[in-house]
């Protein structure tokens, strides 16, 4: 196994495995716990090794050779019961990450649960499966399901929304995208109608695009979406907030009566 060459505390060069790095890696990190539903910090345990000889009944009475696989633990400060898991192959010159739990879209579907009041429970597990199949390099596939949920925004937006003489949902489907935004722009987070020309970014990343240009623009269009989000839940709270102290005040004026 090649060697991976770091500094030390003293400034001197040393050679250390990658194996040996994730074995005595010892710092703790914030991740998101899912029992918590909150970030925390964890703390890694000691990694375990498989033994590289195991019996098996198929080849008795020999011992036969195992690809040894290391396990590394995270467990939260709230709760050692609380924990992450990864576990490495070791092939040759390679370490390959074959597990983790609770797995990638776990650990993000419960974190865009902020975003429950703005987008349906089929649209927050579209946003994780989005980031989860990011994180295994398939970036048409994340843009397909981005631009799945910015046309259910459009949609869920105008059904939510009572505009002076609304046209028919059927008639609302009918129109153009660049017409759809046009026709609820008041509705909409400013940010969501400064960059609306995002879901014409969408559409060529799916039917045009290579998968290396995909994966380069990802991260700007998903920001771009994460950022509308965050503005329309917080318009959401405003709102909920200006009913709660206008019912308060109108309890009031009821009592000084």
């Amino acid at each position: 196994m090649k060697n991976t060459v770091l500094i030390d505390e003293d400034g001197e060069e040393k050679e250390y495995t990658l194996e040996y790095l994730i074995t005595h890696f010892s710092e703790r990190v914030e991740l998101y716990c899912t029992k918590c539903k909150d970030k925390r910090v964890f703390t890694p345990d000691k990694v375990y090794r498989d033994a590289p000889r195991v019996p098996n009944m198929q080849f008795p009475p020999q011992l036969v050779r195992n690809e040894p696989t290391l396990y590394k633990t995270f467990r939260c400060s709230l709760d050692s019961q609380h924990k992450i898991l990864y576990g490495f192959l070791v092939d040759g010159e390679e370490i390959i990450k074959i597990a983790e739990y609770p797995s990638k879209y776990d650990s993000v579907k419960d974190g865009f649960n902020k975003y429950e009041d703005v987008l349906s429970k089929e649209n927050i597990s579209e946003l994780a499966k989005a980031s989860q199949l990011e994180s295994y390099g398939y970036a048409i596939g994340a843009f397909l399901y981005l631009r799945r949920i910015f046309e259910n925004i459009i949609i869920q937006t105008f059904t939510d929304t009572d505009i002076k003489n609304k046209i028919s949902e059927v008639e609302f489907r009918k129109k153009r995208m660049e017409d759809k935004i046009d026709y609820i722009k008041e509705y909409l987070p400013d940010y969501f109608n400064e960059n609306s020309h995002i879901y014409s970014t969408l559409s060529k990343g799916i039917h045009e695009l290579q998968e290396k240009e995909c994966r380069e623009y990802l991260p700007i269009v998903k920001t771009i979406i994460y950022f509308s989000l965050d503005e329309a839940v917080d318009k959401r709270k405003k709102e909920l907030r200006k009913k709660e102290f206008a019912n308060k005040l109108k309890n009031i004026n009821t009592k000084l009566k």
